[in-house]
């Protein structure tokens, strides 16, 4: 229904009330809320004791009372609880002819439906009742009832409430549309998160190779973590494959056409990692040349996974456990708190519970963090993968390299088998990318293009207490190479020594970059670079 100046009254004031109340009307998108603003401004505006909307359900042919305002709750509560035929009472009669009635004495109007004051205990001596028109047709009114004081409603009251019901009508359209297409967009997301939690369960999480028992377990949690918006704390030794874990958990999660956005907490220092975290203002400290913004807001909507979380520094951890609790950061250099949607999956290489005892990690953030722990098995734990893992591995390098390689020699994998890869599948990698590039075209890896370490070792039992022999050993009881084989040049030597004994140093400091680096008489960064150049990271 058109606004008509000429329908309302005159007054300048009831014309800018009108206007403002068809602004305040068309900002309210949900229902209830616009609803319950339209009867309190109607009982409010025009004087009156109570004001309801009656909505006509077509399928039942019936006027119910969804939303009321008045000054008895109680009774509020009964209308809002009663149903009566469409055709009946003098909502009923607006309802069909779709024009406005003022009725001055209700009490002597045959058309009164009198069920509603039998239900409430009042008695309805004057009304206002407009229709609510849309271009579906009337879609319900907009009653008015008891003028305050005994006296009838005046006649600019009821052209005002005719203009106001057209603004209504189109306000309660849009907001019951936009209910329905929230309602679909939900349906929608719990049916793609169901479809990708059963192609998680058919695929297994493709990228993550692994068919042993203790996999199967991770797999089962991972399913579990990406049905929930819950916070998940990966826990594994170095190169277990803890990011892989966290991808695929925000791949199978209703977030995943969102970012998946992975910082390793352990490569920064300090002094940078909360302007990466968090992002900073122009001029927060020298070279913030213009404002930046955090890796927390660049993966608005998906997930943030903090790798190596149990290296952040005391100061950084009051500081996420806030963005946690509160779910808003603060960039460096500003004071004003910005929301976020982000879910939040961490890792450690650490055992977080004993540097907690130890007070070397904040209480508080490690309960917030391992709400939901997964733990990552190392490789010598579940050999029976490392087979599959090996294959893998080796048809991706094939593809990388351009170069045919037929696969894993027996004799080979049995040794790929019975090592315990204190690196687990990092190390398994580096092993296979150096393997096939040493093997001939066309041709399957042996043992021929395996490292020493491999060639040289002899079956050590399965757990992780199993000790690495020392490198001596190795060389002294590796069998003789056949006559003709390619050993490689010093320079590969010297680089394969180097890597292995960074995998064995980190190995014997739990992964700690800081203390290894002290171990090998590093700096930290001199170590990062190096783990780097070997494809340890």
């Amino acid at each position: 229904m058109s606004l008509d100046p000429e329908a309302v009254a005159v007054d300048p004031s009831r014309l800018r009330l009108l206007y403002e109340l068809a602004c305040a009307f068309a900002a309210r998108l949900d229902l209830d809320d616009l609803v319950t603003l339209v009867v309190e401004k109607c009982r409010s505006t025009l004087e009156a004791e109570g004001a309801s909307v009656l909505l006509h359900d077509r399928a039942s042919d019936e006027l119910f009372f969804p939303f009321v305002v008045a000054r008895d709750p109680a009774v509020a509560a009964r209308l809002a609880r009663l149903r009566f035929p469409a055709d009946q009472g003098i909502a009923g009669t607006v309802l069909q002819s779709g024009t406005t009635l003022r009725v001055d004495d209700a009490t002597s109007d045959t058309r009164l439906f009198r069920g509603a004051d039998e239900q409430t205990g009042t008695t309805t001596r004057s009304l206002l009742c407009a229709p609510l028109i849309t271009r579906e047709g009337t879609i319900g009114v907009l009653q008015i009832v008891n003028h305050r004081g005994g006296t009838p409603f005046p006649a600019e009251d009821e052209r005002f409430l005719l203009a106001l019901a057209g603004s209504v009508a189109v306000a309660i359209d849009n907001a019951r549309m936009y209910a329905t297409l929230r309602d679909s967009e939900e349906r929608l997301k719990i049916q793609v998160g169901a479809l990708r939690r059963d192609l998680a369960r058919q695929d297994r999480f493709t990228q993550i190779v692994g068919t042993s028992p203790a996999m199967a377990g991770v797999f089962e949690l991972m399913e579990s973590a990406a049905a929930a918006p819950i916070t998940v704390l990966i826990e594994g030794e170095t190169g277990t494959g803890k990011e892989l874990v966290a991808q695929g958990i925000h791949k199978a999660s209703s977030r995943a056409e969102h970012p998946f956005v992975a910082v390793n907490c352990a490569a920064l220092p300090e002094t940078l990692l909360e302007s990466e975290l968090f992002g900073h203002r122009r001029g927060a400290f020298t070279g913030a040349t213009h404002d930046r913004v955090g890796l927390f807001e660049a993966a608005r909507g998906g997930t943030i996974f903090l790798d190596e979380v149990g290296e952040m520094p005391a100061v950084m951890q009051a500081k996420l456990l806030r963005v946690l609790q509160e779910g808003e950061i603060v960039p460096v250099g500003d004071n004003r708190p910005r929301k976020i949607d982000v879910r939040v999956i961490s890792a450690t290489n650490r055992d977080l519970a004993r540097e907690v005892e130890q007070r070397t990690f904040r209480e508080d953030l490690f309960y917030r963090l391992s709400t939901f722990p997964i733990h990552l098995p190392p490789l010598r734990e579940r050999r029976e993968d490392v087979g599959p893992i090996a294959t893998r591995m080796v048809e991706s390098v094939a593809r990388r390299y351009q170069k045919e390689i037929s696969g894993i020699a027996s004799e080979a994998l049995s040794l790929l088998e019975r090592w315990d890869w204190p690196g687990n599948v990092r190390e398994l990698q580096n092993e296979i990318e150096r393997a096939a590039a040493l093997a001939r075209a066309g041709e399957p890896i042996t043992s021929a293009q395996l490292s020493g370490k491999l060639t040289g070792a002899t079956p050590r039992p399965v757990g992780p207490s199993s000790p690495s022999p020392p490198r001596e050993t190795q060389e002294s009881e590796a069998p003789p190479s056949s006559g003709g084989a390619d050993l490689g040049t010093l320079r590969d030597a010297r680089s394969t020594f180097e890597a292995d004994f960074i995998r064995r140093t980190l190995a014997a400091q739990d992964g700690n970059i800081t203390r290894a680096a002290r171990a090998m008489g590093l700096s930290r960064v001199a170590l990062q670079k190096k783990m780097k150049d070997h494809g340890l990271r």
